[in-house]
């Protein structure tokens, strides 16, 4: 399998600053996003960054995923404690809210693909033969609230983790993106699809996810057999290089289809 991965900070090129981190092991069937939230604690990029490169095997239970958090944050802290500590306001804010990160990761293990979640990152599995279409995750509605977090400073909850197996089929592509590209194909998804439910839903709140619902009802035809050439595709094209994962978030932001975030794509085919 081939894989592709690009990633871009919210304000780029002018400020190249980006929270996102991802990582890609092929040969040993790894393949992880996080997305580090800026608005928790301190060192958010790092902390994204600190995890995507440390989850080695499958994760498939809360208690697997809070033994492992246990085994690898005490190494974080005492990097980043010391910097913190510089100023009283930085190491008590460090101390009090830590750091926070979203996680999506895929391993492979023979036949199968293991996914694992932690707050609203996206894993998703499509087979352009047959059309079949599963997310991690089911539904929009995770969106609508803040996400749960991975912190070093508190265990995770079994609300914010999801988990589970698809069986590798010929054909079979997958994916792992940050929040809002992932939000993206899934909204196209069901407007497309003509699963409406949520989507229309999700349009009748006065926020700006639920004016990007509204956008992608009249944006999108009703016909499924499009997913692949409109949204798949262009995504798979746009992650050749850096020049044209730019143009391709740039279109979409053109479009009211995409919110302002970091942006970042792994994509297994």
């Amino acid at each position: 399998m081939i894989t592709r991965v690009q990633t871009l900070g919210k304000e780029a090129p002018l400020f190249p600053h980006n929270e996102d981190a991802f990582y890609v092991a092929p040969t040993e069937g790894q393949w992880a996003v996080a997305d580090g939230a800026g608005g928790t604690g301190l060192y958010a990029g790092e902390w994204a960054r600190f995890l995507v490169a440390r989850v080695n095997d499958p994760i498939q239970t809360i208690t697997g995923l809070t033994n492992w958090l246990d085994h690898y944050w005490g190494a974080f802290f005492a990097e980043f404690r010391p910097q913190a500590a510089e100023h009283y306001l930085t190491e008590r804010k460090f101390l009090d809210e830590g750091s926070g990160a979203t996680l999506a990761v895929l391993h492979q293990r023979t036949e199968h693909i293991h996914w694992m979640l932690y707050g609203d990152a996206v894993a998703l599995c499509f087979n352009p033969l047959t059309k079949e279409f599963m997310g991690g995750r089911s539904g929009l509605d995770q969106f609508a609230t803040a996400p749960y977090l991975l912190n070093w400073n508190s265990p995770p909850v079994a609300e914010g983790f999801a988990c589970g197996t698809w069986m590798h089929e010929p054909g079979n592509a997958y994916a792992v993106l940050s929040d809002t590209l992932g939000q993206y194909v899934l909204m196209a998804h069901d407007a497309l699809s003509g699963n409406h439910d949520d989507l229309l839903r999700l349009a009748q709140l006065p926020s700006a996810l639920g004016q990007r619902a509204a956008k992608h009802l009249a944006f999108w035809p009703t016909e499924p057999s499009l997913f692949y050439p409109m949204v798949w595709q262009p995504l798979r094209e746009a992650l050749d290089s850096e020049r044209c994962f730019a143009a391709f978030i740039s279109n979409l932001r053109a479009f009211d289809l995409l919110g302002l975030d970091d942006y970042t794509a792994v994509l297994i085919d």
